[in-house]
Order: structure tokens, then C-alpha cells, then sequence
């Protein structure tokens, strides 16, 4: 057994400098900023450490703790930051040094009164330590913990982490025990309005992630670990992307970049597609983009409630799809519905299958076999006379498998060749569902059917 990190939420009301904060703490960008309120929707988890200590930081939306609020979304933005006070164990309460006490600062102290968690106030936006002369005000607030930070300068923050930690770790029984198992991370990716936040609620069985009918409610990409029998899961929800051409502000930009950012750091990634429309112009371009990032790929076809679940719908769905884009023969389909919770559960019992698929390695010496066979049988029309030899291949590296195929000319490696002899390098070493990479190297020697 080993023990769960303890949460810190990070809260506070809007424009405090919240994720400024965290990113500050991460030494990533990994929360979008802005001047804008209600940027930051959901709940977000991101891992530190910090002198031999882990934790997991919470970012969170900007509350007011009052229902007069004309922010998008914002009644949905403060029942989640309530639910992620009852989960903390910790709290870093974020007000405005430059703007002082606000009447929401003090909603907000007189709610966090209430719980019983530990309250660090950090006082942020005090750029200039030589000038600080106004922070005592905010002991007012009634929290003994009054930390002076800069989000912007990277101030203040080790004493305020030195505390939690102290507080955190002082008793043993602080985490939370849990099962030492690996995770697989997944990114759910896919064009607005096709039911990734849905499918991770659903998954999930709980009102996690925001959701809503307006493009562009998800914007950070949000981490939200998960158990599925035996085995430990990091759900990635991530933003909607939409066409270039189609967006229109730095916010949306930045969630974009989050997205596709989100692709190389998991395990696999699952591409949602509506059931109808299906497989649209977007849809190829985001395909593309997934295949690009040489992981593991499961599609999942969303809102099938809405058509006629049989066989024959499924099969020519799969067909229309293979047409379209004929690499997708080598990526599984899974039909479903996030509203129905209907079949998602396959997605658990595919991705550690694949996962170890994708760190295999193939011994040279069958390698070597495969390629007799396709020489023996399957030797490609030369344009210039000279016929292609492949020598020998070679496994040069896993996640993705990376293959080195050396032969007497390159050149005479068509597109057409490489794509038949990935088809059935993947035929015989089952390789459906996961990215492989084929790359030929000159090499002047003896041929294996000429050996």
C-alpha cells in the first residue's frame, strides 16, 4: 500500500491570480491566465513536490459565494469549488494585495470558516517586498496563516509550502492509503459538442467536469484520476478544438494549444465522434493530428442512441470510415452512448492491452522471418530496372514500436510499398490500435534470399 497525495485548492474569487499561481508553483504554463473573469471552469489537479513531500495542487474557478452573478456557467463553477473544499486538505485562500479586502474576500473567509480545514491566506500581487506595508489588513480575515506572494515574481511561496507540508505531514495517517499500481492516462480529444466532458461524467459517474450545449465550455485540460477494477486511470478532458480559421480569441487559442499539448503526455488517446454527423472534414484533420502523435488510438462513437443500434449501422459506420481514411483499418471502434452510459467501459479493458502492445519488442531473428516471407512473395515493380533488397530490420525503440528496415536503395521505397508492408507487418505481428514506424536505411550487403 501506498498513500494517495493530500489535496491543496487553490481558491479564491475571479482575477485574484489563481492559476498565475499555479503555474508559478508548477514552472509550467499549465492553467490558462487571463484579465477576463470565469476563465477557469473546472477543477484542475496538477502533482507537486516540495522538499521530499508530494501533494496534489487543486486549481480551481474564481467564487463570489452569493447567487448575483452574471459569469457564464458560475452557479455550476461554485457548487464544484465547494465540492473540492469538502475534498481538501488543505486551503490557500488567494486575495488581492493591490485591490485589498473585497466584500467577496469576506464571503468567501466567513464560508471557509465554516469547514474544518486549514486556511493559508496568500496575498497576492505584492510585487514589490519593500512596500508591503497594507497586508496586516487582511488578519482581518480572521486566518492566522497571512502569506505575502507574487504570482508574478515567484515570491513568498516557499515559506507558505514549507507551512502546508509541516501541517500536512506532522501526522502520518494525513494520506490516504491506496493500491501502488501504475496509471494509464488517457486524452479524450474531438471537435466541440461530441460528448467528451459527457463521456468523462459518465465514466466517472459523478458531475466532475462542466458540461453545457454552448461550444467552448471545456478549457483547460483537466486530469481527474479514476479506478477501474484492478486497475488506475488518468482521465484527460480537453478543450474542444475547432478549425483555425474558426477561432476567434486567445482564450479559445490557448485551449487549443492545451489539447493537442495533452496528446504527448498520456498513454493513448480516445478520439470522440458523433454517430451523426459522422467522420466530418474536422474529424480527419484531428484524426490526423492523433495518429501524428504516435499513440495508442481508440474511437469511440458517441450518441449511437440516436441511430439504430445494429450490426449492420455499425458495420457500414466502420466501412465509411475505413474508405474515408484508410488508416483507420488498423484502430479499433467502439460504439456507445455517454448519455446511456452505454459501452464505455470497453475503453478500460482496451487501453492496457494496448499499452503493452506498444512497449513490446520484436526479436530481429523473427523480424527476419517476416521479411523472407514478403520478399519471397511480394517483390515491388521497379521503375528503373533495379529491384528493392531489404537486408535485415531492426527494433530501435518501443512506445511507439520503431522499426529500421535496411536495404540497397531507398529511392526505390514507394508509398505504396511502405503502406503494404505496414499492413502486413501489422498482420503479422498483431499490431492493431497502436502507431508504428517504419524507416529504410541503405545498406550494401548480401540480401537474406540471397543467403
Amino acid at each position: 500500500m501506498h498513500k494517495r497525495d493530500p489535496q491543496v485548492l487553490i481558491m479564491g474569487r475571479p482575477n485574484v491570480g489563481k492559476s498565475t499561481i499555479i503555474n508559478r508553483l508548477l514552472k509550467k504554463q499549465r492553467a490558462i491566465t487571463s484579465d477576463e473573469a470565469g476563465v477557469t471552469r473546472d477543477i484542475a489537479m496538477y502533482p507537486l513536490s516540495w522538499q521530499s513531500h508530494a501533494i496534489t495542487l487543486v486549481d480551481s474557478g474564481g467564487v463570489f459565494l452569493t447567487n448575483s452573478s452574471d459569469i457564464y456557467l458560475q452557479s455550476a463553477i461554485e457548487s464544484r469549488v465547494k465540492h473540492a473544499i469538502d475534498q481538501a486538505s488543505a486551503i490557500l485562500f488567494v486575495v488581492d494585495y493591490q485591490a485589498g479586502i473585497q466584500t467577496h474576500d469576506q464571503l468567501i473567509a466567513r464560508y471557509l470558516h465554516q469547514v474544518k480545514r486549514p486556511v493559508y491566506v496568500l496575498v497576492n500581487k505584492v510585487d514589490d517586498t519593500r512596500v508591503h506595508q497594507g497586508y496586516p489588513e487582511f488578519y482581518r480575515l480572521g486566518f492566522e496563516g497571512i502569506y505575502p506572494v507574487s504570482g508574478a515574481h515567484g515570491t513568498g511561496f516557499a515559506d507558505v509550502l514549507d507551512a502546508v507540508c509541516a501541517q500536512l505531514y506532522s501526522d502520518e495517517e494525513t494520506a490516504i492509503e491506496q493500491d501502488p499500481v501504475d496509471s494509464h492516462s488517457i486524452a479524450f480529444i474531438g471537435r466541440p459538442n461530441v460528448g467528451k466532458s459527457s463521456l468523462v461524467n459518465t465514466i466517472l459517474n459523478d458531475d466532475r467536469v462542466l458540461v453545457d450545449n454552448k461550444a467552448g465550455t471545456t478549457r483547460d485540460s483537466i486530469r481527474v484520476p479514476f479506478q477501474f477494477q484492478d486497475q488506475s486511470f488518468v482521465l484527460v478532458d480537453t478543450a474542444g478544438m475547432r478549425r483555425k480559421s474558426k477561432i476567434t480569441d486567445d482564450i479559445e487559442y490557448y485551449s487549443v494549444v492545451r489539447s493537442t499539448s495533452a496528446m504527448s503526455d498520456v498513454d493513448a488517446v480516445v478520439m470522440v465522434l458523433e454517430a451523426d454527423p459522422f467522420l466530418t472534414d474536422h474529424d480527419k484533420r484531428l484524426l490526423s493530428m492523433a495518429m501524428e502523435s504516435a499513440k495508442a488510438i481508440i474511437i469511440f462513437v458517441n450518441k449511437w442512441d440516436l441511430l439504430e443500434r445494429s450490426d449492420a449501422n455499425r458495420r457500414a459506420l466502420i466501412k465509411k470510415a475505413r474508405w474515408a481514411m484508410p488508416a483507420l483499418q488498423y484502430y479499433p471502434f467502439i460504439f456507445g452512448s455517454a448519455k446511456l452510459g452505454h459501452n464505455h467501459h470497453n475503453i478500460f479493458s482496451k487501453i492496457p492491452e494496448l499499452t503493452l502492445l506498444s512497449q513490446q519488442r520484436i526479436q530481429t531473428a523473427r523480424l527476419n522471418e517476416f521479411i523472407r516471407s514478403v520478399v519471397d512473395h511480394s517483390q515491388p515493380p521497379s521503375k528503373t530496372g533495379q529491384p528493392l533488397r531489404i537486408f535485415y530490420a531492426t527494433q530501435v525503440n518501443a512506445s511507439p514500436p520503431t522499426f529500421i528496415f535496411f536495404v540497397n536503395n531507398k529511392q526505390l521505397v514507394s508509398p505504396q510499398y511502405q503502406r503494404f508492408l505496414e499492413k502486413r507487418f501489422r498482420e503479422a505481428f498483431d499490431l492493431e490500435g497502436i502507431p508504428i514506424r517504419l524507416f529504410f536505411k541503405n545498406r550494401s550487403k548480401v540480401s537474406i534470399r540471397d543467403q
